[in-house]
């Protein structure tokens, strides 16, 4: 498995490269994608996949500038209507080489947030899973994007989001949060 953590400083914002058997996805990815490609060429690897975990705000998401380079498809929730790209819902699962990744959808940022399950195909144990702006280090998203009179709609869905499907996986499964210490998505994130 390779796993490549790609840090965009000044924004605090995480994009990751996820690689098995020749096979590459990729979550969040900034719109410089020269460092996605980079990768893909020093380890032999396709990418396949382009996953958007929510709707950002705070940067210009690069799945498209990508799709210019590779032939991979985007995947986003399917509770926004997107102008590009495939709808994927709670359960849909992908197949990367040796490993299942399995949608799980996460709102409370946002309506559309999803998370996706990282696991062994051979174990089938939960490894790791990409949260997007659901939870950080020490702190969890912002739900104050659609008005004062949602959030308590959008903090019941980030609760039940967390309670429900990040916190049963288990305290061995590692969280992958797409920003750091410094982003505007949360008021107290560590790195």
């Amino acid at each position: 498995m390779i796993f490549e953590i790609i840090k965009s400083e000044g924004i605090s914002h995480n994009s990751y490269f996820l690689g098995s058997q020749g096979e590459a996805a990729i979550i969040d990815p900034r719109r410089d994608v020269d460092i996605y490609l980079e990768l893909a060429r020093k380890n032999d690897i396709s990418i396949r996949y382009i996953f958007e975990t929510h709707r950002n705000e705070d940067y210009t998401i690069g799945s498209l500038e990508l799709t210019k380079y590779v032939d991979a498809k985007i995947l986003h929730g399917s509770k926004l209507d997107f102008k590009y790209g495939t709808k994927i819902v709670d359960g849909d699962t992908f197949k990367l080489g040796s490993l299942e990744l399995e949608v799980l959808e996460t709102p409370g940022h946002t309506y559309e947030s999803i998370s996706i399950l990282v696991k062994d195909k051979n174990t089938e144990n939960p490894m790791m899973v990409f949260v997007g702006d659901v939870l950080f280090a020490g702190e969890v998203g912002r739900v104050d994007f659609f008005g004062e009179e949602k959030i308590p709609e959008t903090a019941s869905l980030l609760y039940e989001s967390i309670h429900e499907k990040i916190l049963p996986l288990g305290d061995h499964v590692i969280v992958c949060p797409a920003h750091g210490a410094g982003s505007i998505c949360g008021a107290q994130i560590n790195d």
